[in-house]
């Protein structure tokens, strides 16, 4: 496998387009400090998140262990879905979110320009699949861990219940060093210019907050497509005969 694809997970279009939906201050955060944020694991809603890395392991011997690197791992959730009704209402609660637009190629890129050195056993992005609780337990007994590539570590965070298939997952995936990642988060930098090519406004948000929003962005010199979502517009008055 060419070395650059062996990062990318399930991702068959590397420049397809992916998105996510950030509260305004954490976009506004975002880009004036240039530093992008991930998470562990524990922090996800779902309680078979970070279920194989959680869980314990028996040795040979009898011995009852825990995987070291389950502590080490970080995540940050996008999306194939361009918008629904439900994305707006979930992740923009108070109608101010800003939907971010980027690609896999993108994304992945600018953390492994940031991690440097190992970032190819680090740093990954990959596709969710959905399955039944059998099928998950299934596909976890045949996932192994201990893969020098850090294949086997990306791949447990890559699937979900079924219930969840609606949101159409991609993950960015770090990994950090055993026993020095006492925070739940990590950030690294990026140019947002770079990695960012469109934001769509929530369109709940006021018009004249969104103005000053947009005002703002181009206060801070980028030039990013800005739009407003349509999606509750009214449709224009159509003309049926009779």
């Amino acid at each position: 496998m060419n070395n650059e694809l062996k990062n990318y997970l399930g991702i068959d279009d590397l420049d397809k387009t992916i998105y996510r939906i950030f509260p305004i201050d954490r976009f506004f955060e975002m880009i004036k400090e240039k530093k992008m944020v991930l998470v562990k694991p524990k922090l996800w809603d779902d309680p078979f998140e970070n279920l194989l890395l959680s869980s314990h392991f028996q040795s040979q011997d009898g011995e009852i262990m825990e995987f070291e690197s389950a502590n080490s791992v970080y995540g940050q959730c996008w999306t194939e879905n361009r918008e629904s009704d439900a994305m707006w209402r979930i992740y923009s609660p108070n109608k101010d979110g800003i939907r971010v637009s980027t690609t896999p190629r993108k994304l992945l890129s600018a953390l492994k320009e940031d991690v440097g050195e190992f970032s190819s056993v680090r740093c990954f992005l990959g596709k969710v699949e959905y399955k039944s609780q059998a099928e998950l337990l299934e596909a976890f007994s045949k996932i192994y861990l201990f893969d020098t590539s850090g294949e086997g570590i990306a791949k447990s965070l890559l699937y979900k219940r079924l219930a969840f298939s609606h949101e159409k997952e991609i993950r960015l995936i770090y990994f950090g060093q055993d026993g020095k990642c006492k925070d739940d988060i990590f950030k690294f930098n990026f140019e947002p210019a770079n990695v960012i090519d469109r934001i769509l406004f929530d369109p709940r948000m006021n018009k004249e907050i969104r103005k000053a929003h947009k005002n703002y962005i181009k206060a801070l010199r980028y030039d990013f497509e800005i739009k407003r979502s349509t999606l509750y517009d009214p449709p224009r008055k159509l003309t049926f005969k009779i």
